[in-house]
């Protein structure tokens, strides 16, 4: 299901859920010894009646149509009249609608009521009537100033107002958010499929023409070479396109390029390698490597004196973890100078894959460079 849609219901169904909360309170504590005071449940969900219009009004026509097209000063003026206005007019409101549902309704208590005697039950047994009811006595405290009444509902409907504002604000923020990420990881396969595309053409024109070269020399390397590139070309077109691939599979690939990539180089270039004999049954983004392993052939092997690339990678319990280590041309030449585009579009990919749970760890100094991750493998 769509995301926007997943947020939208879930809107709805917190604004169910509360107002049905609200009005299920008085059918709850109206329940009394001389049976169910429908009277009671009436008077209070008339009471509620005005700011349920208020809610009602600001969901569906007042934010959609000024706050959503960012109509702000025009959204706050008649948002202040719908929490104002309705304040000097909600008692009479209420008032009105309880009158006319006394008179429309039967709203007496049903239940074990005690014989009516002329006209009026016993007063032990009379059901208590609601306050604005009962009649004043001399030490009970004045009604409620008419003033007093229109801030009480003021600040009734500004919290009800208020309260929608917040749930709408933070399902926009929160499909904005969705909307980014989707944006970003769309970028970021585009990335990916580039990458792809780069591992790429020099890297199989140059492997090509070795193995052309091969051939004369020694044609069993020579078709072994060629079975290897088949495989790497199969991984890159097809079992990567999913998103997820086996550690397996990466594994071979790594071996699979460093090996292709050892036709190049001559014996002054130290190439080790270092992965789990057993590798677990684990799932990884594909491809995640590479641009650490284009970047350690291409910045840190030289033709003309002794270098090296290290690679290793192990595996726990809970985590995958992966470095190269590789010697630098040129003093002063490491990754952060050369090729860091690669390392920077790693980073968008781990953040996207494993927000706040992997660690990146690089340290240079004139003769080395090195980097280091650890990924989670339990999700």
């Amino acid at each position: 299901m769509n995301q926007s849609i997943k947020l939208k219901r879930g809107e709805s169904i917190t604004y169910i859920v509360l107002w049905a909360v609200i009005l299920l309170v008085p059918v709850f504590i109206s329940n009394t010894d001389y049976g169910f005071n429908w009277s009671k449940v009436v008077h209070e969900w008339i009471r509620f009646l005005p700011f349920l219009i208020i809610f009602l009004v600001h969901n569906y026509f007042i934010f959609p149509r000024f706050f959503i097209p960012k109509k702000r000063i025009l959204y706050f003026s008649i948002t202040l009249v719908l929490v104002l206005l309705p304040a000097f007019f909600t008692d009479f409101i209420g008032e009105f609608f309880s009158q006319f549902a006394a008179d429309s309704f039967d709203l007496t208590p049903r239940g074990n009521m005690p014989p009516v005697r002329n006209g009026m039950p016993p007063m032990g047994n009379r059901m208590p009537p609601f306050p604005d009811e009962m009649p004043m006595r001399p030490d009970q405290p004045a009604q409620q100033p008419f003033h007093r009444l229109i801030i009480d509902n003021a600040l009734v409907s500004i919290l009800v107002v208020g309260f929608n504002a917040a749930i709408k604000v933070t399902v926009i923020w929160q499909a904005e958010e969705q909307k980014s990420k989707e944006l970003e990881k769309e970028k970021l396969q585009t990335e990916l499929a580039f990458l792809k595309n780069q591992v790429s053409p020099h890297f199989f024109m140059n492997t090509l023409n070795n193995i052309h070269a091969l051939i004369d020399i020694n044609a069993e390397d020579a078709k072994e070479s060629v079975i290897k590139l088949s495989k790497l070309m199969r991984y890159l077109l097809y079992d990567s396109e999913a998103g997820k691939t086996t550690l397996a599979k990466e594994i071979e690939f790594v071996k699979s390029y460093v090996d292709l990539m050892k036709l190049r180089f001559t014996s002054k270039v130290s190439i080790r390698m270092s992965f789990p004999e057993k590798v677990a049954n684990i799932t990884i983004p594909p491809m995640l490597f590479t641009s650490l392993l284009e970047n350690a052939f291409k910045h840190g092997i030289s033709y003309q004196k002794e270098s090296f690339v290290d690679i290793v990678m192990r595996t726990d319990q809970n985590d995958l973890f992966f470095s190269v280590k590789n010697s630098k041309k040129e003093a002063g030449n490491g990754l952060n100078e050369v090729g860091g585009i690669g390392l920077e579009n790693l980073k968008k990919r781990l953040d996207l894959i494993y927000p706040n749970r992997y660690l990146l760890e690089q340290k240079e100094n004139k003769d080395t460079f090195e980097i280091h991750i650890k990924l989670p493998i339990n999700g």
